[in-house]
């Protein structure tokens, strides 16, 4: 459940609008804080400021992470004619060391060339084509550079 949304199979809120949801959210409270270090009339080294200073610093890093998941998504959800570079696979030994039999490794370059939901998803890897089931192709982590 996000912020008294419920996620439902309709009208949900996805992978990529969930990061974007929770990057707001995390800017809004960036902005808070800082709003309060700036007018906070504790002095400079009191514990108050220094603890406001440290969560500051933890949503700089939040936000820096929200940007990378935002650029990594499964293959499944690229559209037609978008490309990606895989970064992971996310399946059980039998299942990565066949995808990498096939050529589908780290930093290879993928190009989505057909996909209809439900059905599977057609990919350009390497100079072949390959037809993955939908399922196995949300287990391929690729990263668009922030293209999408």
């Amino acid at each position: 459940m996000v912020r008294g949304r419920r996620l439902r199979s309709w009208g949900r809120i996805t992978g990529g609008e969930l990061i974007e949801h929770l990057d707001k959210d995390i800017a809004h409270v960036h902005e808070d804080i800082e709003h309060v270090i700036k007018s906070h009339t504790e002095p400079e080294g009191s514990e108050v400021r220094e603890h406001l200073e440290e969560v500051d610093a933890h949503l700089h890093d939040l936000m820096a992470h929200s940007k990378e998941l935002k650029a990594t998504i499964p293959l499944a959800l690229l559209s037609v004619g978008e490309e990606g570079e895989i970064v992971a696979m996310r399946g059980g030994r039998g299942m990565v060391q066949r995808l990498s039999e096939m050529g589908f490794t780290n930093t290879t370059r993928v190009k989505v060339l057909s996909s209809s939901s439900p059905g599977p998803v057609l990919v350009g890897v390497r100079d072949a084509r390959v037809a993955l089931g939908r399922g196995i192709a949300m287990k391929i982590m690729v990263n668009t550079g922030g293209k999408r």
